[in-house]
């Protein structure tokens, strides 16, 4: 398996000087706690594509604090644009006869080795798997004034995560078709699904969060301690 890491947006929402990704998490960069599972599952190559000109401070910020194990496949490359652009720039650093390509956002630091595979035995199962979990409020559908029109069933949909895990063939073809018409789209499931592929939902996280807002970064940090405290009552530490 490849994985690829994009990881260069730049957090506007989150109000600070340094990019979300780099941003301390219990004296650790959010970043670090994204790649430690992926690592840990030693695949073939790991590509983080960050920030233009970021490549130095990936390697100074985030990297002392990775552990050793897996890192000879790791590999840090520019990003482009926007999120879809820099897809297309880590899955073209992967080498050609990668067998499944996982995509999973840097800003999604609790992700979990389980969750990975349990996405990557649906995808080798259906060439396509991504992480989903129930919504929790009710949503509806508005118009261009805020005025309420429907109230769809929340039971009928989900909300989206990652890692999303594509076959290989499947994951490049997309992009490349996409990238020729000019195709954009918020995630790599949707740019497959335009091309006729169906995707597998798999039960995500609730705490698989993606760190957008200071409160966010709250809630991340909760939950690591909850996940120390109890590494520590199942190890007696």
């Amino acid at each position: 398996m490849g994985v690829v890491i994009p990881a260069a947006g730049k957090g506007k929402r989150m109000g600070a000087p340094l990019s979300k990704q780099y941003l301390k998490l219990e004296g650790r960069p959010l970043l670090a706690y994204t790649l430690e599972p992926f690592l840990r599952l030693k695949p073939r190559r790991l590509v983080v594509v960050v920030g233009a000109g970021e490549e130095d401070l990936f390697r100074r910020e985030v990297l002392p604090f990775l552990p050793a194990v897996g890192r000879e496949g790791l590999k840090v490359i520019p990003g482009g644009l926007e999120r879809q652009d820099s897809v297309y720039n880590g899955v073209s650093a992967l080498p050609p006869d990668i067998g499944y390509i996982c995509v999973h956002d840097g800003a999604r630091p609790l992700v979990t080795a389980s969750l990975v595979e349990a996405v990557l035995e649906a995808s080798r199962k259906t060439g396509a798997a991504v992480a989903c979990v129930p919504l929790k409020d009710t949503i509806k559908e508005i118009d261009p004034r805020g005025f309420g029109v429907s109230t769809p069933a929340r039971e009928k949909y989900v909300a989206v995560q990652t890692p999303q895990i594509f076959r290989g063939d499947i994951l490049r073809e997309a992009l490349e078709k996409s990238r020729q018409e000019g195709c954009r789209a918020t995630d790599e499931t949707a740019l497959v699904e335009r091309y006729g592929v169906r995707v597998m939902t798999v039960p995500g996280s609730f705490a698989n969060i993606k760190v957008t807002t200071p409160e966010d970064l709250l809630w991340a940090r909760a939950v690591l301690l909850e996940r120390r405290r109890e590494d520590a009552d199942r190890f007696g530490v």
